[in-house]
């Protein structure tokens, strides 16, 4: 995650972000990069069925996610999928190496009204970036729930590591392999609503925040004399390629629409890294001392309560 320690409580939401080595276009969505985004989505739900996933946006050279972790599952799930997705594209770019450039981070976002403003940015990430004027034209993956029910979305794959043990058992018994059509997987990637904390529907608000965003920019490129790039000139552009100017800018530790809540996490994550620090120093010393709850210590997993383990 981008910050060298971290919290990983259960019951958060999290803006993820992910950015590719270098800058490079290596997600440039095309019809085998948008089934690998699709596919391993599905596959670590079926691995993490508690962690939900409420939108994706997938651009040329990194992506967005919002999600709440339900268990504090958040850096398991990440290092299936990100691991996962990261080989399926350098084999589709005949590449090897470093994918994403760094650790995702992953930003807790602590109220409604922050959760609905990370929703509409994530969702109308390729408008804002001058990539095309709606978020509908963007050829590669943008996914939210539109309704107040889970979206289902339907997505096949072979699975090629079962193949691949087939295949080694039929030429073991000199028997002929089964054909590829027999290891394919159906199923649906589930992406689940904005629901308030108060348990309402927020999809009314979310998709009046796309409308007013996506106008908002609008009038933005109108006034400034720009015009989108546009899908086809966007599908054209080498993977091997990155922006003349990457835009980079200083990652916050939560979103908060409440200045109170803001500043009551950041009171508790200084206390955290107070504790953690001192635990880390003492382990130097050679001295065996807890760590805080959901923290990752030093070649560790996650500290879990007492209480969740036995639950």
């Amino acid at each position: 995650m981008g910050r060298p320690l971290r919290r990983q409580a259960p019951g958060q939401y999290y803006l993820i972000t992910s950015r590719c080595h270098q800058a490079r276009f290596f997600l440039r969505p095309d019809r085998n990069l948008n089934q690998a985004v699709l596919e391993w989505l599905t596959r670590a739900q079926h691995q993490f069925p508690e962690l939900r996933i409420l939108a994706v946006c997938v651009l040329s050279n990194h992506l967005h996610l919002v999600v709440h972790d339900q268990k504090g599952q958040l850096a398991a799930w990440a290092s299936y999928f990100l691991g996962n997705l990261a080989r399926a594209v350098n084999g589709l770019r005949g590449r090897t190496g470093a994918c994403f450039e760094r650790r995702y981070s992953a930003e807790p976002i602590l109220d409604d009204e922050a959760l609905v403003d990370r929703l509409v940015y994530t969702v109308t990430n390729p408008v804002a970036a001058g990539l095309c004027s709606r978020t509908d034209q963007w050829p590669g993956a943008v996914l939210f729930a539109r309704g107040s029910r889970r979206e289902k979305i339907p997505v096949s794959w072979t699975d090629r590591d079962r193949e691949r043990r087939e295949a080694v058992r039929a030429r073991r018994r000199r028997e002929v392999p089964p054909g590829s059509d027999s290891f394919r997987v159906e199923s649906n990637l589930v992406i689940d609503p904005l629901l308030t904390e108060r348990g309402g529907s927020g999809d009314a608000r979310l998709i009046v925040g796309i409308e007013a965003r996506e106008a908002e920019l609008a009038t933005e490129r109108r006034q400034a004399g720009l015009r989108p790039l546009g899908a086809s000139r966007v599908l054209s552009q080498s993977w091997h390629a990155a922006p003349r100017h990457p835009k980079r800018g200083p990652r916050p530790l939560c979103h908060a629409a409440d200045p109170a809540l803001r500043e009551t996490f950041r009171e508790a994550f200084r206390a955290f890294v107070d504790l953690f620090r001192e635990a880390s120093e003492r382990l130097q010393e050679g001295v065996s001392i807890a760590f805080p709850e959901w923290s990752f210590p030093p070649g560790g997993p996650l500290v879990r309560p007492a209480l969740a383990e036995s639950a």
